[in-house]
């Protein structure tokens, strides 16, 4: 290549070699520059990218908090939030003071609560011996009522045999178990984590001709109801509101404000409408916007029978007047983002905003904790379905839920 000379500013000429020096100066300059902005996009992109196990259109619930903090901050004391949790032994006072002496059974055996090695254990003695032990690695339920717990071993999960309950703060044998002696034997399977997580993969393997067993991977699980549960992936929502700060109208994530009433409530129905159906597919890959139904196979054989008030909410909900008589979906009485813990006040505020002429909303308004509508029109009722013992005394506990069935009970 001929370079030919060229003048400088100052009239002077200058060589071909200076014009190549400055051109590769320049050509340097511009790389780095492209590579600066090359990284940069790929360190943005992969701290969104967590590894997430659902799948690479998901971000994971810290993503959303860069824009989202002061809803993330609420949202994570719900008890949706806190419906499933790896224990840990320091935010397990509560439960862990409450058991102050051995859980008996009818047949003299017994329970110990201990701590070894800076974990948990449910021991279990059998004539004075330790017979078998559990530890407390996973805890189901938010404490507000109830919380039970599982004890992994090798790729299963099992229940252990004690569960907190909160009403009494005490301890009772975990639902549905004999009050003769300790069970750690039931499997907790995948179903029970697609409404207490927001995901767990599985593996099926052949075990007999007929047959086949689950194993669980311990890793992949994504605890409590996180963002994406409710609202679907958020990778490519959260890169573009990102890269697109001015934008402030939400783009690729599903607003449920924009859904139709049945959308809307079929995001809550995957969890509130009992797990009593044969499923086609996992309710993981549910998403705002899908139709439920088709996640299950026809239930033919569906009956008139009462929807109990422990998992059935939104039948419960379907029955009442005031369901059929207006647009009312869920999220018109509950808080999707934060506790409701102590909020009698704000639910009576709801029935107010559709009953201000009825005769009794004078009175209600000024009402107490223990005389206001939702005691009387969705009173505490006990499931038919879930129930405690307290072990050698063989006394059950009835399990008390506010029923959604809004209707004149007294």
């Amino acid at each position: 290549m001929i370079w030919l000379p060229t003048k400088r500013p100052d009239g002077t000429e200058k060589s071909g070699n200076t014009i190549m020096r400055h051109f590769k100066i320049s050509f340097i300059i511009s790389l780095l520059m492209m590579l600066v902005i090359f990284f940069s996009r790929c360190f943005h992109d992969n701290s969104l990218m967590a590894d997430d196990p659902r799948g690479s259109g998901y971000a994971g619930s810290k993503a959303c908090t860069s824009c989202h903090q002061d809803i993330y901050s609420s949202y994570s004391h719900s008890n949706h939030y806190k419906t499933s949790s790896a224990v840990d032994s320091n935010v397990f006072k509560k439960p862990a003071a409450a058991f102050k002496s051995p859980f008996y059974f009818s047949d003299s055996s017994y329970i110990r609560v201990e701590e070894k090695d800076n974990a948990l254990f449910q021991l279990y003695f059998v004539n004075g011996k330790e017979n078998v032990s559990g530890k407390f690695d996973i805890a189901f339920g938010s404490a507000g009522k109830a919380q039970t717990y599982g004890y992994w071993k090798e790729n299963k999960l099992y229940q252990l045999p004690l569960t907190y309950f909160a009403d009494m703060n005490t301890w009772a044998n975990s639902p549905g178990f004999s009050a003769r002696h300790a069970n750690f034997g039931r499997v907790i399977e995948s179903r029970c984590f697609e409404c207490h997580a927001s995901y767990i993969d599985r593996e099926f393997l052949q075990s007999g001709r007929l047959s086949v067993i689950e194993n669980l991977d311990r890793n992949s699980i994504v605890y409590g109801i996180d963002c994406e549960r409710c609202h679907g992936p958020a990778l490519k929502h959260a890169t573009f509101q990102q890269e697109h700060p001015s934008i402030k109208q939400s783009r690729y994530i599903a607003s449920i404000k924009s859904l139709t009433r049945q959308q809307h409530l079929d995001v809550c129905a995957v969890c509130h409408s009992g797990n009593d159906q044969a499923k086609q597919k996992s309710l993981f890959a549910f998403t705002p916007g899908d139709t439920l139904s088709h996640f299950y196979y026809p239930d033919f054989g569906a009956g008139n029978a009462e929807p109990d008030v422990h998992g059935k909410q939104l039948q419960l909900l379907q029955l009442s007047s005031c369901f059929k008589n207006s647009t009312l979906t869920c999220t018109t009485c509950h808080t999707a983002h934060g506790p409701e813990e102590n909020k009698m006040k704000e639910f009576i505020a709801q029935c107010v905003n559709c009953h201000q002429n009825h005769v009794h909303t004078p009175g209600i308004v000024k009402s107490t904790e223990n005389s206001n509508c939702i005691n009387c029109h969705m009173p505490l009722q006990s499931s038919k379905i879930i129930y405690f013992n307290n072990g050698a005394a063989a006394k059950n506990f009835p399990y008390f839920i506010r029923t959604h069935r809004i209707a004149v009970y007294h």
